[in-house]
């Protein structure tokens, strides 16, 4: 059965950082700590790993738009994935699903493993492991 989403319960500490400033969400008590930025300006994600694993967090889950989530899979950060999809289609025009992984061809894929399959509604609920290396196109 899947499980209920957790949110931490009231006056658990959080760490926030958002792009493009604003303020945390209301009634979080924030941590705050200094993470450095990687070449490109963004936050050095092997960094932010860094800092949780001192505090002894050591479970991250992460729900972001198509740049986060891939960098956290082009530098090898993210040790599952829940894809969430449904039976539409769309145009060339929308946002992808994984942004920055420059993959141009099938040689460059990045093989996934998976863990398990649920239907909800009409929408499929993938649990995927990535796996190490790049595999043999022809399979």
């Amino acid at each position: 059965a899947l499980q209920p989403p957790t949110v931490p319960p009231p006056g658990a500490p959080a760490l926030c950082r958002r792009a493009g400033g604003g303020g945390p969400p209301a009634g979080l008590d924030i941590v705050h700590a200094a993470v450095p930025l990687a070449a490109d300006g963004r936050l050095d994600l092997h960094a932010v790993l860094g800092l949780l694993a001192e505090r002894e967090i050591n479970e991250v889950h992460v729900e972001a738009g198509a740049t986060l989530c891939g960098a956290l899979l082009r530098e090898g950060l993210a040790d599952e994935l829940l894809l969430y999809t449904a039976p539409l289609l769309l145009g060339d025009g929308a946002r992808p699903l994984l942004a920055g992984l420059d993959i141009g061809c099938m040689a460059e894929r990045i093989a996934l493993e998976t863990l398990d399959v649920r239907m909800l509604g009409q929408d499929l609920r993938w649990r995927l492991r990535p796996r190490p290396g790049r595999d043999d196109p022809q399979t």
